[in-house]
């Protein structure tokens, strides 16, 4: 454990909304940082070393990983071939951030994309955890819970295919961060994926009266059938100042979205917030600085 707790990190989209948070956590335990991003500007508020580096067009290892780094991906799943490539393959571990839409059954663009990246794990010699987690709520300029939030102001009446009783289990981001801190304190995790989520599922419907009640107001989730919800999603596209909602993401309302939390627990100890503590904390205060 000595050995790993000297073990520099290298953070991918370190200036993302996750890989902020991590790295501000990371300098507060002492550790060597080197923070990995597109931006100059934002690199330079971040803790540690910095490399500028635009995934899109990788050059020889500019991020100059060395052996026995821990490398976090933080950027995005399609990303993870491409950050390998540039890995020595003595590095301590490769941890990816995927995303639960891996499980989808709805044919989808990005969860391909998750699959692709652990196939390639897979078939690489190099260490790897992916750490999949379900809706991210609570970043700075998130785009979930927030677009829900400002929908149900806008109109408070909320029209839900099958009248919202698909689970969904939301996991605040700092629980996020604290999962992926977790994998690289445990350095015996490794050639696995572990699912990461709230405390417990719920029914859509509920997540929208839970939203609501974290955001001073009311909501009445009214069912129609799943054509009539596509068309009023539509609208949203011609509307100004709510947010759009794609046709993909209506036909997904339908599906189940909730995972087992037993292996995050066991393995990583795991504790992640209810969602009526994370939304009310999001509304509050955003991304408060304790451990999630």
């Amino acid at each position: 454990m000595s050995g790993q707790k000297s073990s520099r990190i290298v953070i991918f989209g370190a200036t993302g909304r996750v890989g902020r948070l991590l790295a501000d956590r990371l300098e507060e335990t002492g550790r060597q940082l080197l923070c990995v991003g597109r931006d100059a500007d934002t690199l330079r508020n971040l803790p540690g070393e910095h490399s500028v580096l635009d995934l899109d067009k990788p050059s020889a290892n500019p991020a100059g990983i060395h052996p026995g780094d821990v490398v976090v991906n933080a950027a995005h799943a399609r990303y993870t071939s491409r950050i390998a490539d540039l890995c020595p393959p003595d590095i301590s571990r490769l941890i990816v951030l995927g995303s639960t839409r891996y499980l989808s059954r709805i044919p989808d663009v990005k969860a391909d994309e998750v699959r692709a990246a652990v196939a390639s794990l897979k078939e690489s010699s190099l260490p790897w955890v992916v750490l999949h987690p379900t809706m991210i709520y609570g970043a700075e300029g998130e785009n979930n819970v927030q677009r829900m939030a400002t929908l149900i102001r806008r109109f408070r009446i909320i029209p839900m295919p099958g009248g919202g009783c698909a689970l969904i289990q939301p996991v605040r981001v700092l629980d996020v961060v604290d999962a992926v801190q977790r994998t690289i304190e445990r350095p015996d995790v490794k050639e696995i994926e572990i699912d990461i989520a709230g405390l417990e599922a719920l029914p859509y419907r509920q997540f929208l009266h839970t939203i609501a009640e974290a955001n001073g107001t009311w909501v009445k989730v009214v069912p129609l059938p799943l054509g009539v919800v596509r068309f009023a999603a539509r609208l949203t596209a011609l509307l100004p100042g709510i947010p759009t909602i794609s046709d993909a993401e209506v036909i997904r309302l339908q599906e189940d979205k909730d995972v087992d939390v037993a292996p995050a627990r066991d393995m990583l100890g795991l504790q992640p917030r209810a969602l009526e503590d994370g939304l009310r904390l999001t509304f509050g205060a955003r991304t408060p600085p304790e451990v999630g």
